[in-house]
């Protein structure tokens, strides 16, 4: 009587159970992408042969087709050019030893963003060269008003022709413009005027 009671309470338990394993599921969009494994068994059952390469299934095969990088990149908007639309140098006869004020305006081409100009942040550097093409200083350009940049550089450097390239990078751009501008810088006697590169 007693192992009656036992199987029977056995019993209902295990009912309980598979009843409760029934209801459950925990599922992933990722693992309902999983083939139909219908034609897989059919096929195991009446002995036909499957291929040597395993079947992809579950989150690792949804990744290789759906990169999380490419849903990122999708998703951002175009970045604009940066587009450099004036640089000059004040004032305008350099001489040795003197003091230059480089100035650069900034505008956004492309974007909605274009309309906003005046909310364009950046950072902006001008990198001298002499003629030989070295480096002899690099200014970083600070905002004065709107979308100019400026930096005064002291011209303690030889007589010759020094080119300006500048660089500029933001959120919604960047641009890389160079021999931008050209600077003639003379001796004390003879100034000549800072020009813009053609």
């Amino acid at each position: 009587m007693k192992n009656t009671t036992l199987l029977l309470i056995c019993m209902a338990f295990l009912a309980c159970i598979v009843a409760l394993a029934s209801f459950a599921s925990a599922g992933c969009s990722s693992c309902q992408k999983e083939g139909d494994w219908g034609q897989s068994a059919s096929n195991f059952i009446e002995g036909k042969p499957t291929s040597d390469v395993p079947a992809e299934f579950g989150p690792k095969s949804v990744r290789k087709t759906e990169s999380q990088f490419e849903n990122k990149t999708k998703a951002q908007s175009p970045i604009a050019e940066l587009i450099l639309r004036s640089i000059n140098a004040t004032p305008a006869l350099v001489n040795s030893a003197s003091t230059v004020k480089i100035t650069a305006v900034f505008a956004l081409n492309g974007s909605e963003q274009a309309e906003n100009q005046s909310e364009i942040q950046l950072t902006a550097t001008a990198s001298i060269k002499d003629s030989t093409g070295k480096e002899v200083e690099k200014l970083s350009l600070i905002k004065t008003s709107g979308n100019e940049y400026s930096k005064n550089w002291n011209a303690n450097v030889p007589a010759g022709i020094y080119s300006v390239d500048i660089a500029a990078s933001s959120l919604q751009g960047a641009g890389n413009f160079s021999d931008a501008l050209q600077i003639e810088v003379a001796g004390a006697s003879n100034a000549t005027k800072a020009a813009p590169a053609a």
